[in-house]
């Protein structure tokens, strides 16, 4: 786990450059020190496994930059317990992170529409407990399940994306968070104390590969 330590060294050190220009959550850091990137990469990708940049993982995807994905999980505030969507699972590697953050007792769907990309998804992941996978759309919040208490899409939304469809699968006191393609990440949370139920923050600057499915 050296290579992994040393990514996630990485990434604190450079957290203060990055967006918000604040310091990581030590378990977040922690997490990723604890997950090998590399074992979740293509043969080919995987001596670029420790640099803080995207890679490619077939199907025009990719495995999101290291340092975007500790800010995304940072500002989820995942805890102990909870119950995770990501649309867009890709690799399962933010998927994997995830999951150490929500230990003890917490769980991660990872959802891909992508069919080849679902199925390593589930041959990876069988026998996890913590882990579920969704070979499908998951735009809509899998709403033939119970809600979620945060749900992040790694995916790039377009215009003919509506938030509401997403927030109203969300758990009191849960929080949405999405990238636009080209644009902004955006955080909604939902908060009993704020104006109109919800608090809304954004951070500009991110570029993703598009999201897939009916709300995209």
């Amino acid at each position: 786990m050296g290579g992994a330590r040393e990514l996630a060294d990485e990434v604190a050190r450079a957290a203060r450059s990055y967006l918000g220009g604040c310091s990581r959550d030590p378990r977040v850091i922690a997490a990723l020190a604890r997950v090998d990137r590399a074992v979740f990469l293509p043969p080919a990708e995987r001596s670029g496994a420790y640099i803080d940049a995207p890679l490619p993982i077939g199907g025009g995807q990719t495995c999101s930059q290291p340092g975007m994905v500790a800010f995304m999980l940072d500002l989820l505030r995942l805890e102990p317990g909870l119950r995770v969507l990501e649309v867009g699972a890709g690799s399962g590697w933010a998927a994997t992170v995830a999951a150490e953050l929500v230990k003890p007792g917490g769980f991660v769907c990872a959802c891909e529409i992508l069919p080849g990309l679902a199925a390593a998804l589930a041959e990876r992941f069988a026998g996890r407990r913590d882990i579920g996978v969704v070979a499908g759309d998951g735009s809509l919040g899998l709403p033939e399940l119970p809600p979620w208490d945060r749900i992040f899409l790694s995916a790039g939304v377009r215009r003919g994306f509506d938030p509401e469809r997403l927030v109203e699968r969300l758990a009191p006191g849960g929080i949405l968070l999405y990238p636009e393609t080209l644009g902004a990440l955006v955080r909604v949370t939902l908060d009993p104390r704020a104006p109109g139920g919800r608090r809304v923050d954004s951070w500009e600057g991110v570029r993703f590969v598009p999201l897939r499915g009916a709300n995209s």
